[in-house]
């Protein structure tokens, strides 16, 4: 696809998810601290806007401050994130975070970099461990150094990718999107997806009846096609399967083929004559009274003349 039309077909995209989700003000968590915005993105990560938005007010609201979070037990840091997927996972990362950010820099303050190019506060932010995904990265891009970004988790590339718009990894992925979506549209644009990831497009059953996209979705067209050929597609199965004169007329044919090997072989090696062969000679001794076998009917022999002289 062209980057044009790809352009074209995400802007539709784009138009139609916003009649049916209409994104808010009070749902974007604004422009944050670079700190805030790394805790808003492993927050954020997989779960709707609204979680993240309440689990970065609650680190704010039920902690004293960050350096608070770094030193409480995790099962305290586990708590602000009760009602979101992997609570403890995220709370490893989250205060494995502030506790190498304190090992670096005494401090809990990373806003200096904002005012730096974004290559070079990339640069100085890669080396935290929590900058491996590249969601979180996306994020604090976004919300926090300025920059174009648009954050792709699992969520989002899953919806996206039954739209068609594939890529092998999340980072060339995210890179497609930010040629073909503007930057003063990319954070509503992917808003809406992440709407439509956890309204309709769902893992293991989409409803793609009531998805606002249904008419432009490959995957919700293929959906309807296999539905309605559903009764078809069963209702031909016996067509589709030989009838039974059919598989007769097989078997009779491999029968056929069978017995023209078999004699092939019979002849090439002839069995036996089966009808008895007469003896040899030698095969019986002759009894003192007379041949094995009786002698033809004839006339019968007058005995010697000689014996019957005596």
């Amino acid at each position: 696809m062209a980057t044009q039309s790809k352009s074209q077909f995400l802007n539709d995209i784009h138009t139609h998810l916003k009649r049916r989700y209409k994104p808010k003000p009070d749902r974007s968590p604004g422009r944050l601290s670079i700190l805030e915005a790394v805790v808003y993105g492993v927050c954020h990560e997989d779960v709707t806007r609204e979680q993240a938005n309440q689990a970065l007010s609650r680190f704010k609201d039920e902690f004293f401050d960050w350096n608070e979070v770094r030193v409480s037990p995790i099962e305290e840091v586990r708590e602000a994130l009760a009602d979101i997927p992997d609570p403890e996972g995220r709370a490893q990362r989250i205060r494995r975070f502030l506790r190498q950010l304190f090992e670096k820099t005494y401090a809990f303050n990373l806003d200096a970099l904002a005012k730096k190019p974004l290559k070079e506060a990339l640069k100085t932010l890669q080396p935290y461990e929590v900058f491996k995904s590249d969601f979180v990265t996306a994020t604090v891009i976004q919300l926090a150094l300025g920059g174009h970004a648009i954050p792709v988790d699992e969520s989002s590339r899953r919806a996206l990718g039954r739209l068609g718009i594939t890529e092998p990894d999340v980072p060339s992925l995210r890179a497609v999107l930010e040629r073909a979506v503007p930057k003063n549209r990319g954070q509503e644009f992917i808003e809406l997806i992440e709407e439509l990831a956890h309204d309709t497009c769902l893992p293991e059953t989409p409803e793609c009846p009531r998805c606002e996209l249904r008419k432009l979705c490959p995957y919700a067209q293929a959906a309807k096609e296999a539905a309605k050929g559903g009764g078809k597609h069963h209702a031909a199965k016996p067509a589709d399967a030989p009838p039974a004169a059919a598989k007769h007329a097989e078997k009779a044919e491999e029968k056929s083929k069978a017995a023209g090997k078999d004699g092939a072989r019979k002849a090439s090696h002839p069995a036996p004559d089966p009808s008895p062969a007469p003896a040899p000679a030698s095969s019986k001794k002759p009894s003192a009274r007379g041949p094995a076998a009786p002698e033809p009917p004839g006339p019968p022999k007058s005995p010697p003349t000689k014996r019957g002289g005596k």
